[in-house]
């Protein structure tokens, strides 16, 4: 008889460990226990009120609110004297700042491509003008190429120096049944992802098409940002590359597009939802200059370790990003976009982690890293940096455990995994929600494609086992809670509201940082080595990533 985690692909290795985990309840440990009792909403929602004051204002990187945020986060380390990595408690992180000025112009045939109305811009590299002349436009599909599932929208076809044009996200329907894995959206859909196919390829620009079925957000709510100031890491040796150009357009401009062309959008996309798709020149080319405000904005990670008892050499890292947005469009009078939930709420988590483990009489047997990234709303750029420049080999690192986005709306029966299914360190988080009444329970958007849009995604595609789980409700949700969640969703994300509130409840905060920790003090006293499930893409890069660090 096959079992539901055999039917899952967990493996035999998975079975034995989850057997082990939920055999009988954890032993006393009273050294554990005392640093649990640590771990407190009070002292929690201290550090959230701090770093979301305005006096922050909106932690943004390279702006005084960022030299504010790391001066506190630096002295409270301090204070609880856990040590600064080897090199100190600043990684330095190079990054750029563009801001995309309205003397662009870019045409696509006769027809002008308006900022806002039909593209937004992000380019490669450091200059200020970039100009394009005669970049013929080929229509690629989804973008894929992952020949190991027989998948090459590519094929055929050579795109050096030209502008693909493709569509978002996975191929849905049959395709995506035998070739992909239903609907959580996979690494081979992820944006970054086809920008470094196209760029491996030799294509100069890429043009991705909007479709919010796909992303969860309309075309608005990106289009207002278009004239604002955004980040991109400084390109180095570790950098992937890149298309020089890469556009989002809206859904209703390609289809414009499309039409000139002689081709319909709707048609195209059945197509390229079939395996055996062909890509198919459009006849017309991209042409113009794009001009860009190009400014050196350097950030910084914060981090910071307690050295393990008897495997030093071996890691868990807790991550979460110390960044928001800022200082934006005044709403009802306020421009300080505060970023309470989104992530002072992780970052001081982290704290109140670093404050548990650091009361131990002992260290646990592994290493405990502690980092707080910038600019993850930037496009996790902290993070990959951490990643591309380790400050602890990741060969060494056994598990990173990511913090974004707490919800302070009462107790809670469930902890969300985004990206459910892969990895072993469910297990360890599943036995640690056991302790406190939980369930775990998968992302109920996966199409969304959440799993890459956090810090522990940079992580994950170095191979490192990596997990992102959010406290809630089990569905459906109280009528209380849902009403809390979808008001913060709708009036509070991205906003000035999001501010610390007089009716927050930490007991579910707190029982998330207390899961978190006995997660991570399993795998740190732990001999086994966990890794990602049979079934997952990263198990592979994780299993050589390992081997290269064999003796």
């Amino acid at each position: 008889m096959t079992t539901c985690f055999e039917r899952a692909g967990l493996g035999l290795a998975a079975l034995s460990l989850a057997a082990a985990l939920h055999a009988a309840p954890a032993r006393a440990d009273d050294a554990r226990d005392r640093a649990l009792a640590t771990i407190t909403g009070d002292a929690i929602l201290g550090d959230i009120r701090e770093l979301s004051s305005d006096d922050y204002q909106g932690r943004m990187p390279g702006t005084r609110g960022e030299e504010k945020t790391l001066t506190y986060l630096t002295g409270r380390l301090k204070t609880l004297r856990v040590a600064p990595a080897p090199g100190g408690y600043l990684q330095w992180v190079p990054l750029i700042e563009k801001t995309p000025l309205p003397a662009t112009k870019l045409l696509i045939g006769d027809r002008r491509l308006a900022l806002g109305d039909d593209i937004i811009i992000k380019t490669t590299g450091t200059k200020d003008r970039i100009s394009v002349a005669g970049s013929e436009l080929v229509f690629v599909g989804y973008g894929i190429s992952a020949p190991e599932i027989g998948w090459n929208d590519y094929a055929g076809v050579d795109v050096k120096g030209k502008t693909v044009v493709m569509l978002m996200g996975d191929p849905p329907g049959e395709a995506d049944s035998l070739y992909f894995r239903g609907r959580p959206l996979t690494q081979y859909g992820y944006g970054l992802f086809k920008a470094e196919t196209a760029a491996r390829l030799g294509a100069r620009g890429m043009i991705t098409i909007h479709d919010q079925k796909v992303i969860g957000y309309p075309w608005s709510a990106i289009a207002a940002q278009v004239l604002r100031p955004y980040f991109e890491r400084v390109p180095d040796k570790q950098s992937p590359k890149m298309p020089e150009i890469r556009l989002t357009m809206a859904h209703e401009a390609a289809a414009d597009v499309m039409a000139r062309a002689g081709q319909d959008l709707a048609a195209l996309e059945a197509a390229a939802a079939k395996k055996g798709f062909t890509a198919r020149p459009l006849g017309v080319s991209l042409n113009g200059d794009v001009a860009l405000a190009v400014k050196n904005r350097p950030s910084s990670n914060v981090v910071a370790w307690i050295k393990g008892s008897e495997r030093p050499d071996e890691y868990i890292v807790y991550s979460a990003h110390w960044d928001h947005v800022g200082i934006g469009a005044p709403v009802n009078g306020d421009s300080i976009y505060n970023g309470a939930v989104d992530n002072a709420s992780g970052t001081a988590c982290l704290l109140a982690l670093a404050r548990a483990y650091a009361s131990l009489p002992k260290p646990p047997s592994r290493s405990i890293v502690f980092l707080a990234t910038t600019a993850e709303e930037q496009g996790l750029l902290g993070a990959y940096h951490y990643a591309d420049h380790p400050v602890f080999p990741l060969q060494r690192t056994m598990a990173n455990i990511n913090m974004d986005a707490l919800f302070p709306y009462g107790p809670y029966d469930a902890m969300t995994i985004v990206g459910m299914g892969n990895s072993e360190l469910e297990d360890y988080m599943s036995a640690a929600c056991a302790q406190f009444g939980r369930k775990l329970m998968p992302d109920p958007t996966p199409e969304y494609g959440a799993f890459f849009r956090s810090d522990h995604y940079p992580f994950a595609r170095k191979g490192v086992p990596a997990i992102f789980g959010v406290g809630g409700p089990l569905d459906p949700a109280p009528p209380g809670i849902q009403a809390k969640l979808d008001d913060y969703l709708k009036n509070k994300y991205h906003r000035p509201s999001d501010e610390v509130q007089a009716d927050w409840d930490m007991r579910g905060v707190t029982d998330d940082v207390k899961i978190y920790f006995l997660t991570g003090y399993a795998i740190a006293n732990d001999a086994r080595v966990p890794n990602w499930y049979f079934t997952s893409e990263f198990r592979a890069i994780c299993d050589r990533m390992r081997a290269s660090a064999a003796p």
